[in-house]
């Protein structure tokens, strides 16, 4: 049994090489976009990359970037503060990176935080810049204010003005007890997808794609893509630490919504791109199509690829 650590938080893998085998079937000449990829500074403990250069940065990005190929990542869309999201965007054209909001600066993975918010001018100048091209992860619930914090208001404008997808932390998120330890003011019950609708009222067809679908606030996640057809959502993190009687279930009542075709893959931690992937590959009341849809088309949909685009990611992981 493999052990892997992110964040913390310890993590145990069981796949053999049935599951490996299963899963280079899946993948074959299939492109793969993930969704939520956190973007960060290197960490010196850890043992995947920290042996590869001198540079920590660097030598994550490294890691990174040979892993994405590994996995047929063709488009990545990942949210860090600003010096390691223009670190990444720079690096490969697939990462579309962009800005967390807020950037926390008492947690260790956020840093360095120049400024926990940019105002409506900065964040303008920052995306015009042209590398940036999404935003997100939202970190506001753990920082403790509802969307509707007027410190939030630029944020949302610029997403909006800029037509950026923007993903939303959209589940309570870890034990209280855990996520206080770096966030004091954390709160739970402003994840709940529902408290976006002023902002919607606002801003109504920003691009929003809600993370960690599955578990608590689904029916208000559903309820809100009923009613907009532009938000799409993912179920990472919550389909690899809870079990799958309970974030099943509520994957169901999507489909059975008919808002399956809006699911898309992520992976959220570092390091878990193939674990997200047989936990998708494992559903088997899904068909191979659906299944392939998460993969790639549903996101491809959400981020408005063109025909080109698409035609040269299948072309990219052709018999690889």
């Amino acid at each position: 049994m493999k052990k892997l650590r992110f964040f913390g938080v310890l993590l145990l893998s069981s796949l053999g090489g049935h599951a490996q085998d299963s899963l280079e079937i899946f993948l074959k000449n299939q492109p793969v976009i993930d969704m939520h990829f956190h973007i960060t500074k290197g960490f010196e403990d850890n043992e995947k990359y920290n042996d590869r250069k001198a540079d920590i940065d660097s030598a994550k990005l490294d890691w990174v970037v040979e892993n994405f190929d590994q996995n047929n990542i063709v488009l990545v869309v990942g949210g860090g503060n600003l010096k390691y999201s223009q670190m990444y965007a720079q690096a490969d054209t697939r990462i579309w990176a962009g800005l967390i909001f807020p950037c926390r600066d008492a947690v260790e993975q956020d840093a360095p935080c120049e400024k926990e918010f940019l105002t409506e001018n900065e964040l303008r100048e920052v995306y015009r810049a042209g590398k940036l091209k999404s935003m997100g992860e939202s970190f506001y619930n753990y920082y403790g204010i509802p969307p509707t914090d007027e410190r939030l208001a630029p944020y949302w404008k610029i997403a909006n003005e800029f037509n950026l997808p923007v993903g939303i932390h959209s589940d309570s998120g870890p034990p209280m007890e855990r996520a206080q330890k770096e966030n004091p003011n954390y709160n739970p019950a402003y994840a709940n997808p529902e408290l976006l609708k002023p902002i919607l009222e606002q801003y109504p067809e920003l691009r929003i794609y809600l993370m960690h679908f599955g578990n608590e606030y689904s029916n208000e996640a559903i309820e809100l893509m009923k009613a907009y057809p532009q938000i799409y959502c993912e179920i990472s993190a919550v389909s690899m630490f809870l079990p799958k009687r309970v974030w099943e279930v509520n994957l169901k009542k999507l489909y059975e919504a008919g808002l399956g075709d809006r699911l898309m893959f992520a992976s959220d931690y570092f390091g878990t791109i193939e674990k997200n992937l047989n936990t998708i590959n494992n559903i088997d009341w899904l068909t191979e199509e659906q299944k392939k849809d998460i993969l790639y088309h549903n996101a491809a949909r959400f981020l408005g690829l063109s025909q080109e685009k698409v035609a040269a990611d299948y072309e990219r992981v052709k018999e690889r």
